[in-house]
């Protein structure tokens, strides 16, 4: 849903951009009267004094008198006091209670709350005319710099039995969903994900090469470059080709080789730092450090910039000294930002500073890839890389790419000189470049693309628990509902939309291999566990394609399973039945048996009812198969559910057993065992 011009008008007696908000003080007494009202104890609440200024929007600040220079001089934001965590934080609310609140102790404590209601006219029309929009909080984070952003934080430890809830919402509504684009009564609801989009200018200003302030003229899609990815100069590149395939791999590095059929300018200086590069902590500041070199091409001159390329974060450094050569080795000083493990491939000349871009995934998708290309030591072998997760690897290309290497029409690539953004000056499109060697030109078309590298997560559960479960079992996610609405083929306890057209999947005539709906990692007892049998354990209505095409119902090591629509035929590789309880001659060939009775009596949770089956010539190397003869059994529900397993434990002898997860009485029956 949209967000409402009519939110972003200033209230009155607000200068726009300003934060609409109760000065501290008075949310401090506010809470202290809250708090103390509710309270039996005379230090039930203990609010620590307003230490601190609001800080308003910079543009506000001769409105309101006070001098920018000095409220944000020095350090900026220095009025922003340090928090007993190390945060600077320019709103600091410390509340201690120490006593329970109430007569009976039985009212809440909270360091913060607002109430407000609405009602009169209100507005429901979508998108034929809008809405009416109330809302208890609105922030915006606008960030600009690497590293990590979070809008809330939240540190909750609990030292005491009781819930535990990170967050606990009451959402109610009995209004109904009639508007155009009406999203209906939506517990959580989460709109995230990589922006749409990226940086399309030209250079507006510049010193000329290896210029790191260049200065850029919007054109199209977003209007800021992104830090810690690539400014392109489209206009500057002069190399492209087609990669014929991956190219000899080179011992000792992680960096890849792409077999090209054009010809790639020469490295004239390729070796490897023996010295880890530490961290210079300076953040995006350069600093000299001195490598001892293991040449394996040329050697290095000073002056120009070189290519780091890892193995942890590539980067253009500044060369300011080299040393003679002797026999293999040499000894350079570079002006770098980033550590890196020892063992740093360092490249000079050449295809140093270019980017790798892949033709088929920008026709595709529309989207430029841009991969580290570092240099070649053949005319028709190029050495490349990425950055994953502080990694330098090299696999391409990736199943989810459009391009593919040897294949004619999906294989062309260019190469565009650039440089990595380390600042961003502003939130617009004012970027400070690491050092580089770009031939800018005012006129020159310019791109800001995104990293190569995104991992998208809507929700992500980290769960640990140390001591046992208990009998309500524990789990990483719980769904319950309830009511007579919450019924019929409209209602859907779990659903999840792949909104891309099918045709853009190989299997249709695509170019990008289609995702995976779900994946399982790590052993389970149970793939799936039924309490009630459903309707139908799996349902498949048809191809997307509308198409009679066999189907592939499961993809198993050593063969498929698949169904045939237009013949209405199974289809295995080898099929082999037995009856377990039958007297065919494959049964009675088989070594098997059948156990006592099992079960009847309750069973706690974890405990296990057991039974002993004799079958001559069992062996511990033998997997046992058992079947209740009795339906049902042993059974699962809410009253009790059970797991059966068989083991052989000792030579001809077989125990079955029947362990409760949930605490009930199994069923009684007879288990039927077969071994192989």
């Amino acid at each position: 849903m949209p967000l409402e011009t009519a939110e972003r008008r200033p209230a009155e007696g607000y200068t726009a951009g300003m934060v609409k908000r109760p000065p501290l003080a008075v949310l401090t007494v506010l809470a202290g009267l809250y708090f103390a009202l509710g309270s039996t104890g005379p230090a039930a609440a203990q609010v620590a004094p307003d230490t601190q200024r609001t800080i308003p929007p910079a543009e506000n600040l001769p409105a309101l008198g006070l001098n920018a220079a000095a409220l944000r001089g020095g350090d900026r934001y220095s009025n922003c006091i340090n928090t007993p965590v190390n945060e600077a934080a320019c709103h600091l609310d410390t509340v201690v209670f120490d006593q329970p609140a109430g007569a009976n102790g039985k009212t809440s404590q909270a360091a913060h709350r607002i109430d407000v209601s609405a009602f009169g006219p209100g507005l429901s029309l979508g998108n034929m005319g809008g809405w009416r929009v109330n809302k208890v909080d609105v922030e915006f984070l606008n960030v600009a710099n690497r590293g990590i952003s979070q809008a809330h934080s939240l540190f909750l430890y609990k030292h005491a039995a009781g819930d535990t809830m990170g967050s606990y919402n009451y959402v109610y509504s009995d209004g109904g969903s009639t508007a155009l684009s009406d999203e209906s009564i939506k517990g959580d609801a989460l709109d995230m994900g990589e922006t749409t989009g990226y940086f399309h200018g030209s250079i507006a200003a510049t010193a000329g090469t290896g210029d790191t302030v260049p200065a850029l003229k919007f054109v199209s899609g977003n209007d800021w470059t992104t830090d810690g990815a690539p400014l392109l100069d489209i206009t500057q590149g002069k190399i492209s080709g087609r990669i014929m395939g991956a190219g000899s791999s080179v011992a000792g590095i992680t960096l890849g080789v792409m077999k090209v059929d054009n010809e790639l300018p020469l490295s004239t200086a390729w070796g490897v730092c023996e010295n880890e590069i530490p961290n210079n902590n300076l953040v995006q500041k350069i600093a000299p450090f001195t490598c001892n070199v293991r040449l394996r091409a040329g050697s290095f001159t000073a002056g120009g910039t070189v290519c780091v390329s890892g193995p942890n974060y590539p980067e253009q450094a500044r060369i300011t000294a080299a040393s003679v050569a002797s026999g293999d080795h040499q000894k350079i000083t570079i002006e770098v930002r980033n550590p890196n493990s020892a063992g740093a491939n360092i490249f000079q000349g050449g295809v140093c500073g270019q980017y790798i871009s892949f033709d088929a995934n920008l026709a595709v998708t529309g989207y430029r890839s841009s991969y580290y290309a570092f240099g070649a030591v053949d005319p028709h072998q190029l050495i490349y890389g990425y950055n994953f997760k502080g990694q330098v690897i090299a696999d391409l290309p990736m199943a989810s790419e459009a391009e593919r290497f040897g294949v004619e029409g999906r294989n062309g690539y260019h190469l565009y000189p650039g440089c990595e953004v380390i600042t961003n000056r502003s939130l617009k499109d004012d970027p400070v470049c690491e050092v580089n060697e770009v031939p800018w030109a005012v006129g020159d078309l310019v791109e800001a693309p995104h990293n190569v590298v995104v991992n998208t997560v809507g929700h992500f559960t980290d769960l640990t628990q140390n001591s046992p479960s208990n009998g309500s079992l524990s789990s990483v996610d719980l769904v319950e509902f309830h009511g007579m609405g919450a019924v019929g083929n409209n209602f859907i306890a779990h659903r999840t939309v792949n909104l891309n057209d099918y045709k853009i999947f190989d299997r249709f005539g695509g170019m990008l291999g289609a995702p995976e709906m779900h994946r399982v990692e790590g052993y389970f007892s149970t793939g799936f566990s039924f309490g009630d049998a459903p309707g139908a354990l799996i349902r498949i209505y048809g191809n997307p394609d509308h198409s009679n095409d066999p189907m592939t119902l499961f993809a198993l090591p050593g063969g498929e399973i698949t169904w045939n629509p237009a013949t209405s035929t199974l289809r295995v590789p080898r099929i082999e039945a037995r009856n377990l309880g039958g007297s065919s001659a494959s049964a009675s060939a088989a070594l098997r048996g059948r156990s006592d009775v099992i079960g009847g009596s309750p069973l706690a949770l974890g405990s296990c009812a057991t039974g002993v089956v004799s079958i001559p010539g069992a062996t511990r190397s033998m997997v046992p198969v058992s079947a209740a003869e009795t339906n049902g059994a042993p059974g699962f529900s809410a009253q009790g559910g059970f797991q059966v397993s068989a083991q052989v434990t000792a030579p001809d002898r077989v125990t079955v057993s029947v362990c409760a997860v949930i605490a009930g009485t199994p069923r009684p029956s007879q288990y039927i065992v077969a071994l192989e």
